[in-house]
C-alpha cells in the first residue's frame, strides 16, 4: 500500500470529490431538464384543454412524463446518497440509471402517443418498457438495501422498491383499462389504477423520502424514532394499498373502506416525525413551505376517500368520487412534492461551488412565498367548487405559480 503525506492525500481526496461533483452536475442537468420539459408539457396541455375534471393526456403527462421520472431520477440519488458501499454505480457515472431512463421515456411517449389514437399495441409495448425500466431499477435499490443490511437508513430504500412494484401493478391496471375491459369492470378497475399509483407509487415514495429529506430542508437534525415510524409505517401502508385493490375488484365496499384506514394508520404513523420535525423548527422556505402545503394535501385526500368510500352506495359511485378529487389531490399533493423538492435539490445537486448554488437558490426563491400563496389558494377555489368561472380561476392561478417555477427553473438549470 502506497503511502502519502498528508497534505497530498487531502489534495487527492478533494480533486477525487471535485470530480464526483461535476460529474453528478453534469448528469442531473439534462435528467432534471426531461423532468421540466414534461411539466411546461403539461402547462401547454391544460391550456390546450381548459377542461374540468382534467382529461386523461393532461394527467398522464405529468404523472408519468414529470413525476416517473423525477422519482427514478431522485430514488437513485438518495439510494446512492444513503447506502454509498451498497451501490455499485453512482446516478452520475453508472450506466445503468441512463438506460433505465431511455428504456421509460420510450414507453412513456408510446403510452402518450398510441391511448389517445386508440392503438391497443401502442398502449402495451410502451407499458412494457416503463414496466421494465421500473423493475430494473426496483432490482437495483433491493440489491444495495439488502447489501447494506445494517444500515439505518435501509428502511427509506425499501419504501422506493415497494413503490416500484405497486407501479407494475398500476401499470398493468392502466393497460388494461386502455385496451379494454368489461363495462361491469372499469369503474373498478380505474379505482384500483388510482389506488395503486397515486397511493402506492407516488405516495410511498414520498412517505420514504420524508423521513430524511424534510430535516435537511428545514435545516435541523432528525427526529428521535423516524426510522422506526418508517418501518412500522411501509408494511401497514403496502397491506392497505393491496387490501384495498383487493377489495376493488372483489366488489367489496367493506374491505375498501377497512383497507383505507389501515393505510392512513400507517400514513399517520410515518408523518408523526414530520410533524415534530416541523414543530422543532417551522418551514420558512418556499420550498419548506410548499413540501408542507403538499402533505396537508395528501392528508386532505386520505380524508376524502376514505369518506367517499363510507358514503357511496357502491364501488361505482366511488370512483365516481375519485375522479372528481383525484386532479386536486394530485396537484396539490404531487405538483407540490416535486416543485419542492426540486426548488432545494437542484442548487445542490448543479455544481459550480458555494456561490453558484446560492445564485441558483436564490433564483429559484424569487416570490417564493407569493408562488406558494398562489398555487393553493387556487386549488382551494378548484377543491371546493363544482365547475364554472371559480374553478377556471383556480386552476389559472395555481397553473401560473406552477408556470413561475418552470421559467425560474429553467434560468437555473441554464447558470
Amino acid at each position: 500500500m502506497q503511502v502519502y503525506p498528508r497534505g497530498r492525500l487531502v489534495a487527492r481526496n478533494g480533486e477525487q470529490m471535485s470530480a464526483i461533483r461535476r460529474s453528478r452536475a453534469a448528469w442531473h442537468r439534462p435528467a432534471n431538464a426531461v423532468v421540466l420539459g414534461y411539466l411546461c408539457a403539461t402547462l401547454g396541455v391544460a391550456a390546450y384543454e381548459r377542461s374540468w375534471p382534467p382529461q386523461w393526456l393532461l394527467t398522464h403527462v405529468f404523472l408519468l412524463g414529470a413525476a416517473t421520472n423525477a422519482i427514478v431520477i431522485w430514488t437513485a440519488h438518495f439510494t446512492t446518497t444513503l447506502l454509498p458501499h451498497a451501490t455499485r454505480a453512482t446516478a452520475a457515472s453508472g450506466w445503468a440509471l441512463p438506460v433505465s431512463l431511455g428504456v421509460l421515456n420510450a414507453g412513456v411517449l408510446s403510452v402518450l402517443l398510441s391511448a389517445p389514437r386508440d392503438v391497443p399495441a401502442g398502449v402495451i409495448a410502451g407499458a412494457a418498457m416503463i414496466c421494465a425500466a421500473v423493475l430494473a431499477r426496483a432490482v437495483a435499490m433491493a440489491s444495495a438495501a439488502f447489501r447494506a443490511v445494517a444500515s439505518r437508513f435501509g428502511a427509506v430504500v425499501w419504501f422506493y422498491v415497494a413503490a416500484a412494484v405497486l407501479l407494475l401493478l398500476g401499470v398493468a391496471a392502466g393497460t388494461a383499462l386502455a385496451v379494454g375491459v368489461p363495462m361491469a369492470w372499469s369503474s373498478r378497475v380505474y379505482a384500483a389504477h388510482v389506488e395503486l399509483n397515486v397511493f402506492g407509487w407516488i405516495s410511498l415514495t414520498v412517505l420514504g423520502t420524508q423521513a430524511i429529506f424534510w430535516p435537511m430542508v428545514l435545516r435541523t437534525r432528525m427526529v428521535a424514532g423516524a426510522q422506526v415510524a418508517a418501518r412500522q409505517a411501509l408494511p401497514m401502508c403496502v397491506a392497505g394499498v393491496l387490501i384495498a385493490v383487493t377489495g376493488l375488484l372483489a366488489n367489496n365496499r367493506f374491505v375498501v373502506a377497512a383497507a383505507v384506514a389501515l393505510y392512513i394508520v400507517g400514513a399517520i404513523r410515518g408523518l408523526e416525525p414530520f410533524a415534530r420535525t416541523a414543530v422543532q423548527r417551522a418551514p420558512r422556505s418556499p420550498a419548506a413551505l410548499m413540501l408542507g402545503a403538499a402533505v396537508c394535501w395528501f392528508v386532505a385526500g386520505l380524508a376524502a376517500e376514505l369518506g367517499k368510500v363510507v358514503a357511496a352506495n357502491d364501488l361505482n359511485d366511488f370512483a365516481a368520487a375519485v375522479s372528481r378529487f383525484v386532479p386536486w389531490l394530485v396537484t396539490g399533493f404531487v405538483v407540490q412534492v416535486l416543485v419542492g423538492a426540486l426548488t432545494y435539490l437542484l442548487p445542490v445537486v448543479l455544481g459550480g461551488g458555494p456561490l453558484r448554488g446560492r445564485r441558483r437558490a436564490a433564483i429559484l426563491d424569487r416570490v417564493g412565498v407569493l408562488r406558494v400563496v398562489a398555487f393553493n389558494a387556487g386549488l382551494l377555489l378548484v377543491a371546493t367548487s363544482d365547475g364554472g368561472v371559480v374553478t377556471s380561476a383556480g386552476w389559472a392561478l395555481a397553473g401560473a405559480a406552477l408556470a413561475a417555477f418552470c421559467v425560474l427553473a429553467a434560468v437555473a438549470i441554464a447558470r
